[in-house]
């Protein structure tokens, strides 16, 4: 098991798994986990991630709800888990890191959490103007972060972005189409303006709120939209819901707020 990283509100359950598996086809107790037809014949590497993905969501799922039995987790057509009735969540895995988050809708209505290694020198060269704008690394950088730290961090956010909307929203959306337009290293957090509407519930010029948390070898985010207004005034465990997620609290839920 692994510390959970810091990105989440506490209506939130999740569970962490470090892999330092030198054969990941010596998976131990994540056999027990069947693998879709698609992946019996994937690299033992990415079987291993998708049964550790699977373990950490079951796990999640229990300590949300230990009443409710939970066996498996079936999959949509794209791949993406399906949450059991009144759930959301979500999954990331990268590489000796797997995490799944958890909530209740009534609480959460969603969240998107991601997990990446800092990118090497060769991958920031590949993905560089895919993922990102120069501004974008500029509020990153201006935060403290070194370059790689800063383009990892600006990735990582935005597929927790996606992860949080895309169930809201019903479709797919491109790197370019959030735009990072703050990062604060003070308090964890960073702001995202949504370039074109995604949904007549997130417009263009949305802004969208996350936390972040960088280790030696990843950065986490964390995105999440809460179910009412009301669950930004206070936090779960009884402390201001505002003064924990302060980038959080300007998105205010799917009403999300124009930028002025």
């Amino acid at each position: 098991m692994a510390a959970n990283p810091a990105v989440v509100p506490g209506a939130v359950r999740q569970v962490s798994l470090r892999l330092e598996v030198a054969d990941p086809s010596q998976d131990g107790d994540l056999g027990g986990i069947a693998l879709p037809a698609e992946l019996q014949r994937a690299v033992p590497v990415r079987q291993l991630h998708f049964r550790a993905g699977r373990y950490c969501a079951l796990r999640a799922l229990q300590l949300l709800d230990p009443e409710r039995p939970v066996g498996t987790l079936a999959r949509s057509p794209s791949g993406a888990p399906l949450w059991p009735a009144g759930v959301s969540g979500s999954i990331t895995h990268t590489d000796g890191f797997v995490s799944a988050a958890v909530a209740h809708t009534t609480t959460i209505r969603s969240v998107g959490i991601d997990s990446e290694c800092i990118m090497s020198p060769e991958q920031a060269r590949s993905v560089a103007t895919v993922v990102s704008w120069p501004s974008e690394l500029a509020y990153a950088r201006d935060a403290g972060l070194d370059r790689f730290q800063a383009l990892t961090l600006v990735f990582s956010a935005k597929e927790a972005i996606f992860k949080c909307l895309h169930p809201l929203v019903g479709r797919t959306f491109d790197y370019h189409d959030v735009r990072i337009v703050g990062v604060d290293a003070g308090t964890g957090t960073f702001r995202a303006r949504v370039v074109q509407t995604l949904s007549r519930e997130v417009p263009a010029d949305s802004i969208v709120g996350g936390r972040f948390e960088v280790g030696e070898r990843w950065i986490h985010t964390g995105v999440f939209v809460p179910a009412a207004r009301a669950a930004l005034t206070e936090a779960p465990d009884g402390s201001s819901g505002a003064a924990r997620y302060p980038s959080v609290a300007v998105a205010a839920g799917l009403a999300f707020g124009k930028v002025p």
